[in-house]
């Protein structure tokens, strides 16, 4: 790899792996990633700058089902603060949103051709270690300052800034990964096969620790998808009966053993069976509702969602925002601004489908059901991951892709 393809390649490896830990410091990789990107498809590959040349021979493939949903979806945002009466909360949130915009128009700028199949592996590895030796970090801490790990995973408290619900998505997306490897277990090292199966043993009690709904609700989805992908799809029955009575095994042993963490799911499970909506977080997304149904078309615009929910709490302070991101979106946005949203995950996890790339499909449909109960694009560390996870799943579908086509042309 020339210089600049490494720093692009080791930009997007940090910035995935801080994220869950300091969206802050992502920040720094994130630009420095575009910035070297930038840099390396524009003066050096068009200019030839310091002895580096394109490959003219090799057929590279484009984001384009990515980058014009999530650029619309920004400029949506942009356009609601015509008819938005907050001006001020409006461009704070199209601002944090920009991710939307930048990522998209560094992507145009570049072929990832150093980001190989292997690569991509390694820097979804890199991720995954890091979630785990967090979670052994935090053990670690317990011991030597008792109460710091169990109070605050057992309370459901913010570790530092960072919410529960954020970090039960990063580790059920570290989970979806592990799937993959074990699709390739028997080709695989004895080395990886034990990093795989402690790297699990780290991240499924983190899972459940934290005590998400969100979280919990993810896992069962992943597991439900690994299942029928094993079942199905590879036809590996004797795997996909294993599977099935581990699951059911470690699931009796963590309700015998945590039954408490599984009583917040279990009431949320009754009251949606008897239609009961008195949980604090089914008010607030009626509260969202009702909203959207004043506005349907053109919603209240970007800066005006807390203004719009006010008279259901009495104050601006008391506000809940929706708690749901296609509320949230259709509140400021309207329709299109849903359609859109479900466009950007749509579309990519259709392509992915058909060139079986099994790991962007169920990363997506991950975020697709997280954010049914979580505004995951309210905030700065939400925005970040998804932008860089749906980049990578495009990436992960492009090299599938990429690889078919220089196939057929050699021959």
């Amino acid at each position: 790899m020339h210089w600049t393809e490494k720093l692009s390649f080791y930009s997007m490896a940090l910035m995935l792996m801080f994220i869950p830990l300091d969206a802050g410091t992502s920040y720094v990789f994130i630009c420095l990633w575009m910035f070297s990107t930038v840099l390396k498809n524009t003066i050096l590959k068009r200019w030839s700058f310091f002895g580096w040349h394109q490959d003219k021979n090799y057929k590279y493939g484009k984001s384009s089902y990515l980058l014009i949903p999530m650029m619309v979806y920004w400029g949506l945002y942009l356009l609601s603060m015509l008819w938005t009466e907050d001006k001020a909360t409006g461009w704070l949130e199209v601002s944090s949103l920009a991710w939307f915009a930048d990522v998209p128009l560094t992507c145009l700028c570049t072929d990832f051709r150093e980001v190989t199949k292997t690569r991509l592996r390694n820097i979804f590895w890199l991720y995954v270690i890091f979630m785990s030796l967090l979670f052994v970090l935090l053990l670690v801490m317990d011991q030597v300052k008792p109460c710091q790990l169990i109070s605050w995973l057992r309370s459901g408290y913010e570790f530092y800034y960072l919410h529960h619900s954020y970090m039960a998505v990063y580790i059920v997306a570290g989970l979806a990964f592990l799937y993959s490897e074990c699709l390739f277990a028997e080709s695989a090292s004895v080395k990886k096969n034990i990093l795989v199966v402690l790297c699990a043993c780290c991240l499924f009690p983190f899972l459940l620790l934290i005590n998400s709904r969100t979280g919990s609700l993810g896992l069962v989805m992943l597991l439900v998808m690994c299942w029928v992908h094993l079942c199905f799809i590879r036809k590996k029955y004797r795997a996909s009966f294993v599977m099935l009575l581990s699951v059911v095994l470690i699931g009796c042993v963590s309700y015998i053993t945590l039954p408490e963490k599984f009583k917040r799911l279990s009431a949320t499970t009754e009251q949606v069976a008897h239609g009961d909506k008195s949980d604090v977080r089914f008010a607030i997304m009626g509260n969202a509702l009702t909203v959207v149904k004043e506005n349907p078309v053109l919603g209240v615009g970007a800066g005006d969602i807390e203004d719009a929910l006010t008279p259901f709490y009495g104050s601006r302070a008391d506000v809940y925002r929706p708690h749901n991101q296609y509320l949230e979106t259709w509140m400021a946005t309207g329709v299109v601004g849903v359609v859109v949203l479900l466009l950007m995950m749509l579309v990519p996890m259709v392509n992915a489908f058909k060139r079986r790339r099994w790991l962007a499909v169920s990363i997506i449909i991950i975020f697709a059901v997280s954010i049914l109960f979580e505004s995951m694009l309210e905030r700065q560390m939400g925005v970040s991951f998804f932008c860089v996870m749906m980049v990578l799943c495009v990436v992960d579908t492009q090299n599938a892709k990429t690889q078919l086509c220089n196939v057929n042309q050699k021959v």
